[in-house]
C-alpha cells in the first residue's frame, strides 16, 4: 500500500521491468550478449534477493488483512503466507489492539492465556509467533509487512517504488560478484553502499509515516552500523597486518 503510494508521487520516473534489470546486470558483469559466467537465473535470484532485503531493511511494503484467532497463540505465516512482522492492529469498532510483552502480560494478569476477555494486547515472538490477550476470539484487523512477490516472468516489475529499481540492480552486482571473492568482490563495495544508502533514504520516508500512523514498528536504524567492517573498505592504515593484528597509524 506505502510502497504504491509513494511510487505515484514519482510519476516521472519508469517501473523497470525484469528482463531489463537482468541485461544492466549482465551488463555491468562483462556478461552482455550470451551469459558465461552469470546465468539469467542466477541474476534474477540475485535481484528477487535485494527486492526481499530492501523491503526487511525498510518495511515499505504493506498489506491489511481480517483475522480471527482461534487460539491464544498462532504462526501468522499460516494465516498470510508473506508474512514479515505486524505493523498494527485492530478490533472490529476500530480500537487498537496494543503490543506487549510475555513479562507484562504476566504482571497485568498471571492467568493471562486463560482469560476470557476481549482482545486488548497482542505479543510478538520470533518471526511469526503472534500471542493475543483475550479468548474471546472476535475478528481482527492486522496491518503487517508483507513480503514481496518474486520476480518471474519479464515483464515483472518490483513491488517497491520505481526509483529504487536501480538499487536492486545494484546489489544484484555486488551479489554475484560474491562469490568471486578477492578484489573482483572489492570493487562492487560501492555498489553495496549505493544499495544501502538508498534503503536508508526510503526507511527514513517510512519511519516517518509509521510513526505519524501510530504503528507499532519502524524500520530499523543503521546511523550506527559500520560498513567499514566490510571486505575492502577499511583504510589501508587499520587493515590487519600478517601477525593479525591491527596497527592505526
Amino acid at each position: 500500500m506505502w510502497a504504491r503510494r509513494s511510487s505515484r508521487l514519482h510519476r516521472g520516473r519508469n517501473n523497470v521491468q525484469l528482463s531489463v534489470m537482468v541485461t544492466r546486470v549482465s551488463q555491468r558483469l562483462n556478461e552482455a550478449g550470451t551469459p558465461v559466467y552469470y546465468p539469467k537465473a542466477e541474476l534474477v535470484a540475485a535481484l528477487n534477493e535485494a527486492q526481499r532485503y530492501f523491503v526487511l531493511l525498510t518495511l515499505g511494503l504493506e498489506n491489511s488483512i481480517s483475522w480471527t484467532p482461534e487460539a491464544t497463540f498462532t504462526h501468522m505465516l499460516s494465516v498470510a503466507s508473506d508474512w514479515i512482522c505486524p505493523l498494527r492492529i485492530t478490533d472490529s469498532t476500530g480500537a487498537k489492539v496494543r503490543p506487549a510483552t510475555l513479562a507484562e502480560l504476566a504482571a497485568l494478569n498471571p492467568s493471562w492465556i486463560s482469560s476470557d476477555t476481549a482482545i486488548t494486547r497482542y505479543l510478538s515472538l520470533g518471526a511469526d509467533f503472534i500471542g493475543v490477550y483475550g479468548q474471546s476470539f472476535a475478528a481482527l484487523t492486522v496491518t503487517y509487512v508483507q513480503a514481496p512477490a518474486a520476480l518471474v516472468d519479464d515483464t515483472d516489475v518490483p513491488a517497491i517504488p520505481a526509483e529504487y529499481h536501480a538499487a536492486l540492480v545494484s546489489y544484484a552486482i555486488y551479489r554475484c560478484r560474491m562469490v568471486e571473492g578477492a578484489q573482483e568482490f572489492s570493487k562492487t563495495i560501492p555498489y553495496h553502499d549505493r544499495f544501502m544508502d538508498a534503503a536508508k533514504q526510503y526507511a527514513g520516508f517510512v519511519r516517518s509515516r509509521n510513526k505519524g500512523a501510530r504503528y507499532d514498528k519502524c524500520p530499523p536504524e543503521d546511523e550506527f552500523f559500520d560498513r567499514s567492517k566490510l571486505a575492502g573498505t577499511m583504510p589501508v592504515n587499520l587493515l590487519p597486518q600478517g601477525d593479525g593484528t591491527v596497527t592505526p597509524q
